[in-house]
């Protein structure tokens, strides 16, 4: 049995097809309102108050941009700096990690920081980005510079 459709009926169908494909396509690729835009690699890192009552401080990786430091950055394998030295940072002091804090991404921070992404229950694959800077504890400072053990950030 076959169906024969008007000249109306293809044009319409044609037009739905049309539609669909290209509603489709907008929706696979459109980003969510609460993506991260990353801004550039993590090139430095800064101590920023995360507790005001008692004025403690984390120190976190972040990347100069537009003329402020911003958080929305990205490290991964073959990275190196400051901003890398702040993770290793975290994760030896708060996830208990054997690595040197030497500013090289390499596969001791690759490991350690997929141990950390499994203890914090985020996707484990060693890349750091918006999970792994809204999960991970973060080494805490008092005011006098003093190590204070470890903070989740909650700002």
């Amino acid at each position: 049995m076959s169906i024969r459709l008007g000249k109306r009926s293809r044009s319409l169908l044609a037009t739905g097809a049309l539609t669909v494909g290209l509603l489709g396509g907008a929706v696979a690729v459109a980003p969510s309102a609460a993506a991260w835009t990353y801004v550039g690699e993590c090139s430095s890192s800064h101590k920023i108050i995360y507790n005001t009552t008692s004025s403690q401080s984390i120190k976190i990786p972040d990347v100069w941009y537009q003329g402020y430091y911003n958080v929305r950055c990205w490290m991964d394998y073959g990275s190196a700096g400051v901003g890398v030295e702040a993770l290793q940072l975290a994760l030896k002091s708060c996830y208990g990690r054997s690595i040197a804090v030497d500013g090289e991404f390499g596969p001791a921070t690759r490991d350690a920081l997929k141990y950390a992404q499994g203890q914090e229950g985020i996707t484990v694959d060693g890349l750091y980005g918006e999970q792994v800077f809204e999960n991970l504890k973060w080494a805490r400072y008092k005011q006098d510079g003093t190590r204070n053990g470890c903070a989740s950030r909650d700002f």
